[in-house]
């Protein structure tokens, strides 16, 4: 069993460029040496981002998450246990979607996964809002 954590939030009015690219940075570096696969989207000045591990390690990650004043309006879709990653087979297991490009290999990704994962289903209903 994992543990997935989703949640939605905006960035702060003084979020900076070089501050955002250092949020996808750090995000990558952390999770992949936590186990952490998901991924991070952020589209017109929204996060939507889904966390998978170990229950204790993502629930801590949680926390400080809520507590970065680099965003605000913290919205919690999913924190439950999950019996299957969805992320795990996805490019490094953990990706920060930043172009249309992205965002297509990642629906293409879900697509294909979404018969033998079934949370992929519902993560691709939360994507599409930002499909064009």
């Amino acid at each position: 069993m994992v543990y997935t954590i989703c949640y939605i939030s905006s960035e702060s009015s003084d979020l900076k460029e070089n501050q955002l690219e250092e949020v996808f940075s750090t995000t990558k570096i952390n999770n992949g040496s936590e186990d952490i696969t998901g991924m991070l989207l952020y589209y017109y000045g929204n996060f939507l981002q889904v966390l998978e591990g170990e229950k204790e390690t993502l629930l801590n990650l949680f926390e400080n998450i809520k507590k970065d004043k680099r965003h605000k309006n913290i919205i919690t879709i999913f924190n439950k246990q999950n019996e299957h990653r969805i992320f795990e087979g996805y490019k490094s297991g953990f990706s920060i979607i930043k172009t249309k490009s992205d965002l297509k290999n990642l629906k293409k990704y879900l697509n294909k996964t979404k018969d033998t994962t079934p949370f992929s289903k519902s993560i691709l209903s939360l994507l599409e809002p930002f499909l064009i």
